[in-house]
């Protein structure tokens, strides 16, 4: 158990330095004071370690939020995801716009799905799809932020965006006639 938390430790310092391209599994292995075997008894590639980390975040991202988000105040719930992705720049940048980009959405589609409430049955938008919408939106406008020049845009306005985004285009419509 202490190899795996040292070796997702170590790889997240690393990140801080160096693109994932640039770092080895002996680089992880020597950050973390953590054998070349052992690395392999926890995880199967660089990459799984990085996808491990994925789920990680996806975890505490569901634990900053979530309290906010069932007290109804959706607005907040995503300035608290905001801010922790601007604190956590360097590893969100990697995990959405680097070598963990496909893992780390489906991460999020599958917690999205996991902690979404029962559907609207008045909506026009069949739940699947709209939570498949509304995980996009999120998820691809903090992947443009992270591509941005590191001030230009505070974790702020951009929550504002997420929110506007997510309550014009996913608010209820009416149904729509099949």
């Amino acid at each position: 158990m202490r190899s795996g938390t040292a070796l997702r430790e170590a790889l997240l310092r690393l990140l801080e330095r160096r693109a994932f391209e640039q770092i080895t599994v002996r680089d992880i292995c020597a950050e973390a004071g953590v054998h070349y075997a052992t690395f392999f008894r926890h995880h199967a590639s660089k990459e799984a370690l990085l996808d491990h980390v994925a789920a990680d975040q996806m975890a505490r991202l569901v634990e900053l939020t979530m309290p906010i988000k069932e007290s109804g105040d959706d607005r907040r719930a995503i300035l608290v995801l905001c801010r922790y992705v601007e604190d956590h720049r360097v590893l969100w940048s990697v995990l959405l716009n680097g070598g963990a980009g496909a893992t780390m959405r489906a991460e999020w589609l599958r917690y999205t799905r996991q902690v979404t409430g029962a559907a609207n049955p008045d909506s026009w938008l069949p739940s699947e799809l709209g939570t498949i919408c509304t995980t996009s939106l999120i998820v691809e406008t903090i992947s443009w932020w992270l591509r941005q020049e590191k001030d230009a845009w505070p974790p702020d306005p951009i929550a504002d965006i997420i929110h506007r985004l997510v309550t014009t285009s996913i608010a209820s419509r009416g149904p729509i006639e099949r």
